[in-house]
Formats: C-alpha cells, structure tokens, sequence
C-alpha cells in the first residue's frame, strides 16, 4: 500500500478488523482500532459491529458496554447488525430476559429486528427448553411482516423434538413445506 501511495481508510481497518475478530484475535484487532483512531481514521458502525460482535463471542460483557457507550457518544447508531450480534451472544450465555430487553429497546429506537434477531431469540428460548417461547416470538416476526426461513424452521423443529413434541415438529414441517 505505501509503494502504491494508498492510504488505509475505515473500510481497510474494518475488513481487517473483522477478519481478526473472527479469529477469536479480539485483542489485536483492538489495537489495530486504536492504531486507527490514533492516525485520525475515524471507525464507522462497521467497525464497531464486528468488534461488539467479536467480544460478545467471548462473553467480554464490559468491553462490550463500553464500546456501546462511546459509539452513543460519537452519535454512531447501533443497527440491526448490532443489536442483533449482542441479543445472540446473550441467549447462548442462557440470558433471555436481558435479551429480551435489549429487543424491545431495539424495538423502541425505530430498528427492525430481520431474522437473524428472531432466530437468535428463539434459539435462546430453544436452548431455555422454552419453546412455547419461541413460538411467541415466531409468530410476532410473521405478524410483523418478516418471512421465516429455513434456519428459522429449523429451530423450531429441532426444539420441538427434542422436547419429545413430535406432532408439533410435524405440523410446522408441513407449514415450512408449503411456504418453502
């Protein structure tokens, strides 16, 4: 890049950041962000998104509150991408009711939840043995206009049989059948 006269922008940083963080290589991709900013490179929500998700995989609660916060702090608004990756790592921890709120605080900020945000809820209420649950919350994703797809079915199919609910896995395996 230095033989060719490019500079690094937010998009480089990024891309290199979230191949660092799917790499479970959080640490250094922290420093590659404060490299960033320390050469004047402002990060953008792409940038925060894949560090949040990156800690939230680790289950690095507090880093992840204090990216939050500076976001809020820059007036860099969290999306459906972050919203979403921090309701996942919540429901996998077995915390559904602290999922839940920041659901409806997604709700309440105008963000639409698409269906990677139902799938991790229903995962967690999946996961919770909840699947009365997670019906609920399919079913509030149909009313609200978003098309379940076959990772969403899935779900729900294998919460049901593992809950030993064989005709309901059936009728929502007939429902997907004809949707599909």
């Amino acid at each position: 890049m230095q033989k060719r006269k490019v500079k690094p922008n937010a998009v480089i940083y990024s891309s290199i950041i979230h191949s660092l963080c799917k790499d479970n290589m959080v640490d250094k991709a922290f420093d590659l962000f404060h490299e960033m900013v320390e050469k004047g490179i402002a990060p953008n929500i792409v940038t925060y998104n894949c560090l949040i998700h990156g800690l939230c995989n680790l289950g690095r609660w507090k880093e992840v509150a204090r990216l939050l916060t500076e976001m809020q702090d820059f007036h860099i608004s969290l999306d459906v991408f972050t919203f979403s990756a921090v309701i996942d790592a919540l429901c996998k921890d077995g915390e559904i009711e602290a999922a839940e709120d920041v659901f409806q605080t997604m709700i309440q900020r105008g963000e639409k939840p698409n269906n990677v945000t139902y799938a991790a809820l229903m995962d967690g209420y999946y996961l919770q043995g909840q699947m009365d649950e997670a019906m609920r919350v399919f079913n509030t994703m149909v009313a609200n206009g978003v098309v379940p797809d076959n990772f969403i079915y899935n779900i729900l199919m294998n919460g049901y049989f593992k809950k030993m609910r064989a005709d309901d896995t059936l009728h929502l395996l007939k429902t997907c059948s004809v949707k599909v």
